[in-house]
């Protein structure tokens, strides 16, 4: 189980706050591009280092191309905020379907969320490294989409566990929410703000202990 990518042809346009809709299929995929290009530049550089024409040399498009679709920069960023909060939601709206599937793997969920938490903290580590300072320095808060659906993705998927499993059941949906946010945290200062850990099994391990620990405090 990893984090889904999130293509250009979702039914439902995600971006509408930041990017007007495009009308054609050759227009969508030119906007994934941008969005791809832009986080490709970001496992080596961090946003403020990223240029406009970094971005538009990357995704073999134009300048002009780059803002008949984009204000500026930001809502760039914006829209990669989107995408990955709606990744998350999706990853874990997909292992709902699949534990309910196979009932007898449910015990074993928080092992498997830890696994997506330290792939998606290694892949994305430059999108969710720019979107936690542009959090940071947002007057309005407006770059949060990640925080919000996971928040909100661990919060159901919490609820689940607990209707489904007599153990989770008696800890309650609360506590195993906040138990999946303080972990999802710890793997991103980890793996974010730290050194790659090259033992997996190790950080798996403690991460998957942390979680522990949090049901029980």
């Amino acid at each position: 189980m990893t984090a889904m990518s999130v293509s250009g042809g979702e039914g439902q346009w995600l971006y509408g706050k930041w990017v007007q809709a495009p009308m054609q299929g050759r227009s969508r995929r030119s906007f994934q591009r941008f969005l791809e290009a832009a986080e490709d530049l970001l496992k080596g550089k961090h946003w403020h280092e990223v240029s406009v024409h970094e971005i538009v040399r990357e995704a073999e498009a134009s300048v002009g191309s780059f803002y008949n679709r984009f204000a500026d920069k930001a809502a760039l960023l914006h829209c990669l905020d989107d995408r990955l909060g709606l990744e998350c939601e999706l990853t874990l709206e997909n292992l709902e379907g699949e534990l309910s599937h196979c009932p007898a793997l449910v015990d074993d969920a928080p092992g498997i969320i830890v696994s997506v938490l330290i792939r998606l903290c290694e892949e994305r580590r430059g999108i969710i490294r720019a979107l936690d300072l542009a959090h940071k320095m947002s007057a309005d808060d407006s770059f949060d989409g990640l925080g919000l659906r996971f928040d909100t993705a661990a919060n159901r998927f919490a609820g689940y566990l607990a209707s489904v499993s007599a153990r989770f059941g008696e800890i309650g949906a609360e506590k195993i929410a906040r138990a999946f946010k303080e972990t999802f945290w710890l793997a991103r200062e980890q793996l974010v703000y730290g050194a790659s850990a090259e033992d997996k099994s190790r950080l798996h391990k403690a991460l998957l202990s942390h979680f522990e620990a949090g049901l029980k405090a």
